[in-house]
């Protein structure tokens, strides 16, 4: 059978990266390359367009020149975005992966690009061995943190195991064992050969110093040391986070990566929900940019010579996820789950809540996605019918009841979930609307008990990532991201996702059974808006893995 040949292509591409940043002759990562899905207020990645505006080498050239802001009276660079942490603790969940402070606060063993390539970060280089499930890391021998702690392989393998403890992240659920091997080399057995599961480890596991994590009052709560080139000078949970360009950072300059560069000095970052006031603290000063803006509130902004918009599509889709719990009626009513897929505009939805940024999705995951197949954009996927809503709710066993939709409180997804109910109040479903914060939300996702949907935003670099995330029945204490265990999907998820078993066919039957139960119903996937001060002079706009511009990594003019 065929494999997807975007697949060899991201290989070769991560060959030659880490051939040539890291001067070695080992590949980077073999067969299958893949991110750690998550977003905001959600779980993580991005397109193959250029990342910004220029060229990588000219913003390789730039970033070795350095570049200057302009018209910034502190020197501070202020940015503004609606994700925010609660804790620093480098032990983190895959909600809120794509915080834009994530790269300041810790590093990692290697990053993905915009462009999908996976390039070299603490790791040097990294290598399979024949069986497909064992790999060899080497760091480079010179790496410190910000109170000089030097790391070592005993570094990386303690934070692989605790995350592995820690059960956080379905990433280190799939590491049988991890064991040094040298002094600044390691191996990562895999307990089963799954297409893009190590390289999820190499771009989830942040580097840090056991040592300075064991010294630290609150185990890196508020405080941070660690590798970055910033250092963190403020943290106030829910409110600001900010950071200083260090002047002892540990990587040389030419191995630097455009994507990794820091070229800005000061840079703080506002946590600021309502759509209204990133929009006052634009056009008031109080920010010079804001990352993922409010498509409504972005409007405003048109037309307006003082400030430059970017929009990139996003690698997350906006998704209702059904709950899978027994106690749940309707994790067992396919009828009524077909139904309100089937009350529900996606058309109506983009206009009402994006401004008309976005597209229907024709899957749970978004289009970005390796793996995803271009023939499903021509299949019928839960068109808006309101009749055949009608009909699917009356075969179900729907009485009436009030079903519960859990989602966060951002202001999107408040009249997401708001238009929701009003569609599904269309055709006789009542729907009770639980909006909770960040920390409430990350908390009951994967409780199913406690909502009949969940309104995510949940994407990932490859298909068998965003699978792992959602649908593996054995990736948490409850089951899968629903507490739904679905073990005729278990059988095809763990025999589609091997380097042999990843072809178009095998995908193809995992989208049309999920498609038929419809456990997660893709609506919408919304473009990115970042937004900032013309004045600031940006050359090239270097973006995340995500899609949003990196404002620490972009390049402005002297």
């Amino acid at each position: 059978m065929r494999k997807t040949k975007k697949i060899m292509a991201l290989v070769l591409a991560g060959m030659m990266t880490v051939s040539v940043l890291a001067g070695c002759g080992s590949s980077g990562n073999q067969e299958g390359n893949q991110g750690a899905g998550t977003s905001a207020g959600s779980e993580a990645a991005g397109g193959t367009a250029a990342a910004g505006t220029g060229e990588t080498a000219g913003a390789s050239q730039g970033a070795a020149n350095g570049g200057g802001l302009h018209t910034l009276s502190d020197g501070v660079l202020d940015v503004g975005t609606a994700i925010t942490w609660d804790t620093l603790t480098p032990f983190r969940s895959q909600t809120g992966n794509n915080a834009p402070y994530s790269y300041l606060c810790y590093e990692a063993l290697a990053k993905v690009t915009y462009e999908k390539e996976y390039i070299p970060w603490v790791a040097k280089s990294w290598s399979a061995e024949d069986d497909g499930v064992t790999f060899n890391i080497e760091i480079y021998d010179y790496v410190t943190d910000s109170a000089g702690n030097y790391i070592t392989a005993d570094d990386i393998v303690w934070m692989i195991e605790a995350c592995k403890e820690a059960a956080l992240k379905p990433a280190f659920a799939k590491v049988k064992s991890v064991e040094k091997t040298g002094d600044y080399t390691l191996k990562v057995t895999m307990s089963k050969d799954m297409v893009g599961a190590f390289e999820a480890v190499l771009i989830n596991t942040f580097v840090v110093s056991k040592a300075a994590y064991e010294a630290s009052a609150d185990q890196f709560a508020t405080e941070v040391v660690s590798t970055t080139p910033y250092r963190l000078t403020k943290f106030v949970s829910g409110s600001e986070i900010a950071f200083e360009k260090r002047d002892d950072y540990w990587q040389k300059e030419e191995l630097i990566h455009p994507a990794n560069a820091a070229n800005v000095d000061k840079i703080s970052f506002h946590i600021i929900t309502e759509a209204s006031q990133a929009g006052i603290a634009l056009e008031t000063g109080t920010v010079d940019a804001f990352m993922i803006l409010d498509p409504n509130t972005a409007k405003q902004f048109e037309g307006n010579g003082d400030f430059t918009m970017k929009a990139t599509s996003y690698i997350n889709g906006s998704q209702l996820f059904f709950s899978g719990h027994p106690d749940r009626n309707i994790a067992e009513d396919k009828n009524l789950r077909q139904a309100i897929c089937y009350a529900i505009d996606a058309e109506g939805l983009i206009t009402g809540v994006y401004a008309g940024n976005g597209k229907a999705m024709h899957d749970s995951i978004a289009d970005t996605s390796i793996g995803w197949l271009d023939k499903w954009k021509d299949e019928e996927y839960y068109p808006y019918d309101v009749e055949k809503a009608k009909e699917l709710l009356a075969q179900s066993n729907y009485k009436g009841e009030e079903l519960v939709i859990l989602a966060g409180s951002g202001s999107s997804t408040q009249r997401l979930c708001q238009m929701i109910q009003a569609y599904c109040l269309q055709v006789g479903i009542n729907i009770k609307l639980n909006l909770v914060d960040s920390a409430l939300y990350t908390s009951t996702r994967l409780d199913g008990s406690q909502y009949d949907m969940t309104v995510n935003t949940v994407g990932g670099e490859c298909l068998p990532d965003h699978w792992s995330i959602r649908y593996d029945m054995n990736a948490y204490k409850t089951g899968d991201a629903t507490s739904r265990h679905d073990e005729v999907l278990a059988e095809m998820l763990y025999s589609t996702w091997t380097r042999e078993g990843f072809t178009d066919e095998n995908i193809d039957a995992v989208h049309q059974y999920l498609k038929e139960n419809m456990y997660a119903y893709g609506m919408v996937q919304p473009e990115n808006i970042d937004i900032w001060r013309t004045d600031l002079g940006m050359i090239t706009d270097v973006h995340t893995n995500k899609g949003s511009v990196d404002f620490a990594a972009s390049v402005y003019a002297e």
